[in-house]
């Protein structure tokens, strides 16, 4: 059955790579034919700094920041070297109104407007992120990456009211231009990278580019350190002077060892809070969630008649990731002899196969004397997600499945027996397939409106097999059709400044169930922004307010009816769905460049999210969140110095939580008495330092430290009861060729 699948899948990539590398071969051979450059096919233009003059992101046009009715936010090539953001988790702790968090050391999740982040996209084609399975998050592999916040319906399909985000890969260039660096930081880290670009015949009609990196790195955290090696190779081809053909691949993987499963407890049995290290893990040293993925993916970009242009991204992904963990993560410890907590034991291969795909054409049309735009397109994805019947033996472990001490634990036991069956347990087809079209119609010189809908068909089936491999029955087997509207007003103000208004519609799936087992209706609803933005200094400094509005219905939340203990026959707990939530709020950003010298990043986002009773839900995003980082480069005889640094604040967390009731006097070994009561993480700043020498036009060195007051604080609170720490104080420095 996978092979079949697997052969469908890929056939469309492979054919697209056949069609590339012939005509690459025959153009390759015309070497000294005239240079030929793809008429309206580059969507976004990069300015010095950290501004961008546009994206197609939101609407799959190409607007200018100022001219997008929603909130963007684009990170450069150039910021993200300032700043040392070497993951994706990195970028986004910067990004306006995005909070990061993590449940242990391998799972992040992302969240913006107090919901988590599930749009994700390669080069604008649709792909998945999944906090425990996936690899994509070193930004060696990437341009820049670009931020929707709140919905973008238009283009994406089912989704929150959060974000979108957009990872755009590098790109052959015209001339030829190299990189080199090395890094050496806290808790012995160590990362190399390279990356070479330029063409690859004398005319430049094909490029090349092949960019790689490797880090080696142990952690603040006891007992875990991780391998990473990112690599691509791309290239590019003018087949005609109107037609650009793309072909790439990429490959990631990063084996930790020591991983965590849980988090650290927040209270003794007996009440009192542990005020533990941020070091803390009672994880043994084999631990580990290995993770690899890699990506067959293509472009083509042809122009069309009447300055038209044509897009298609396909993006071919394999993943795989096994994870074999032993953690204590239940229970409350000792205060006097450290015991009290149990063991987690867990061994689970997942493997997932999916296609993107996105195909647009855009382009201007005449209407009642005035020029206007428009686009229709299709995107989507197929995506198989399989768990293998692979499990830890239960019958003969080498290891007491309770901690003795955690005080003293050093990580040293053996490893258990494992059944390695290869075979199915489950396996979970997700399609969605969404054809959209807008217009942006110009009424007016200064008034712009976009138009636009987009129909949505998904489709997911949950399979279940014995440990043969034999089917078994179907679990879940759902399908939804849905149509999302989206409009959005832009009114020039003056020349720097435009108002604008957007409306789109809301709609996910999901698998959750209530205690009868019944798949719970989609999520649906509406978003609406109403926000200012301007250009100033020549448009190099975007300014922009913004205030927000949510509505949903069918958000799942936990069923308090049902008894403790209680599960479905898929183990997994029961929900209910809530309606009449809603989410209020406000943000400001501005970006760019101040001066030929200053660069700066500001942002506030106030977020609050409450059910039809009005109280408030996604308690566990900060209601209140402004982040202020900026460079600039000394003059005189400090030439050649850039300094910086930044500030990073949060209001307080708060979520429920099982904790043991104060004071109670239980003895050790029996259960003590709790109280359901909320675990709060306060409010906190975080602040960087960077700077960069550059000794001459092709050598710099640098130096980041970020959480340079040593800030100990938790990043997340409740899960498994206790809370996982955020990073202490780390240095990193780098040397950096260019050539």
């Amino acid at each position: 059955m996978r092979s079949s699948i697997s052969c469908r899948r890929n056939s469309g990539v492979l054919l697209l790579a056949l069609l590339a590398s012939s005509a690459l071969v025959g153009h390759a051979q015309a070497a000294d034919d005239e240079a030929a450059t793809v008429r309206g096919v580059v969507v976004t233009g990069k300015k010095d700094g950290y501004a961008v003059e546009a994206t197609d992101s939101a609407a799959k046009l190409p607007l200018s920041l100022r001219q997008t009715p929603q909130s963007v936010t684009v990170i450069t090539t150039e910021r993200i070297q300032d700043f040392g953001l070497s993951s994706i988790a990195n970028v986004l702790e910067q990004t306006t109104g995005i909070t990061v968090q993590e449940n242990d050391s391998n799972r992040v999740n992302f969240t913006s407007r107090g919901f988590s982040i599930s749009n994700f996209q390669l080069d604008g084609a649709p792909t998945s992120y999944s906090s425990g399975n996936s690899v994509m998050g070193d930004t060696s592999l990437y341009e820049r990456i670009e931020v929707i916040r709140g919905a973008a319906g238009l283009v994406t399909g089912a989704g929150d009211p959060s974000a979108t985000i957009n990872l755009i890969r590098k790109t052959p260039t015209r001339d030829f231009a190299g990189s080199a660096s090395v890094t050496a930081g806290s808790w012995s880290r160590g990362r190399v990278e390279a990356d070479v670009s330029g063409p690859l015949v004398a005319s430049g009609r094909v490029r090349g580019r092949v960019s790689a990196a490797f880090e080696d790195r142990e952690s603040h955290i006891d007992f875990y350190e991780e391998k990473k090696t990112v690599a691509m190779a791309v290239v590019e081809a003018d087949l005609t002077s109107s037609t650009l053909v793309r072909l790439g691949y990429d490959y990631l993987e990063a084996t930790p060892r020591g991983s965590t499963w849980g988090t650290a407890p927040l209270f003794y049995r007996d009440g009192t809070p542990t005020d533990l290290s941020p070091n803390y893990s009672v994880a043994a040293n084999w631990s580990t969630w290995d993770r690899n993925s890699s990506s067959l993916y293509g472009v083509i970009q042809q122009d069309l008649p009447g300055d038209w242009s044509l897009r298609l991204t396909l993006n071919q992904r394999d993943s795989e990731s096994t994870a074999l963990l032993y953690y204590g993560y239940g229970g409350y410890p000792d205060p006097v002899d450290g015991s009290g907590l149990f063991v987690a034991d867990y061994y689970n291969v997942y493997q997932e196969e999916e296609t993107g795909f996105d195909l647009f054409a855009s382009g201007p049309f005449q209407l009642f004397g005035r020029q206007h735009e428009a686009v229709i397109g299709v995107n989507g994805f197929d995506r198989e997600a399989t768990t293998l019947n692979d499990r830890i033996d239960a019958s003969r472990r080498p290891y007491a499945m309770t901690i003795p001490d955690f005080r003293n634990w050093d990580g040293r036991i053996p490893e258990p027996y494992l059944l390695k069956y290869g075979t199915p347990a489950q396996t979970t087809t997700t399609k969605e397939t969404g054809i959209y079209g807008a217009a942006r119609l110009n009424p007016s010189d200064r008034l712009k409106v976009i138009l636009g809908a987009r129909s949505t068909r998904w489709e997911t089936q949950v399979d279940l097999f014995d440990l043969a491999g034999a089917y078994v029955r179907t679990s879940s087997d759902y399908a939804d059709e849905r149509v999302t509207p989206y409009v959005g007003v832009i009114y020039d103000l003056t020349s720097q400044i435009s108002a604008y208004a957007s409306y789109s519609d809301l709609f996910k799936p999901q698998s959750n169930k209530d205690k009868n087992n019944n798949q719970l209706a989609p999520v649906i609803g509406a978003s609406y922004e109403l926000g200012l933005k301007g250009e100033f200094l020549d448009g190099d400094l975007l300014a922009s307010t913004v205030l927000f509005y949510a509505q949903q219905d069918n958000l799942a939340a936990l069923d308090a009816s049902v008894p403790d203990g209680f599960f479905l026959p898929d183990g997994s707990s029961a929900y209910v769905a809530v309606s009449g939530a809603e989410t209020r709020g406000f943000e400001a950003e501005i970006t760019g460049k101040v001066s030929e010298r200053w660069n700066v990043v500001s942002g506030y986002t106030y977020a609050y999210t409450e059910d039809a009773s009005g109280t408030r839900i996604s308690t566990l995003s900060p209601r209140h969140i402004a982040r202020l980082y900026s460079t600039y480069d000394l003059g005189g005889p400090l030439e050649g110095l850039r300094i910086g640094g930044g500030l990073n604040w949060q209001s307080g967390i708060y979520t429920l939580a099982t904790i043991p009731v104060p004071g109670n006097t239980s003895a050790p070994g029996t259960n003590p008495p709790t109280l359901r009561t909320n675990v709060a993480q306060d409010a906190y700043v975080l602040a960087s330092l960077t700077a960069r020498y550059k000794f001459n036009d092709h050598l710099s060195a640098q130096l980041n430290v970020d959480n340079l007051f040593d800030k100990t604080y938790y990043r997340r609170v409740g899960f498994y009861n206790g809370g996982f720490f955020g990073e202490p104080r780390r240095v990193t420095v780098s040397l950096r060729a260019s050539f």
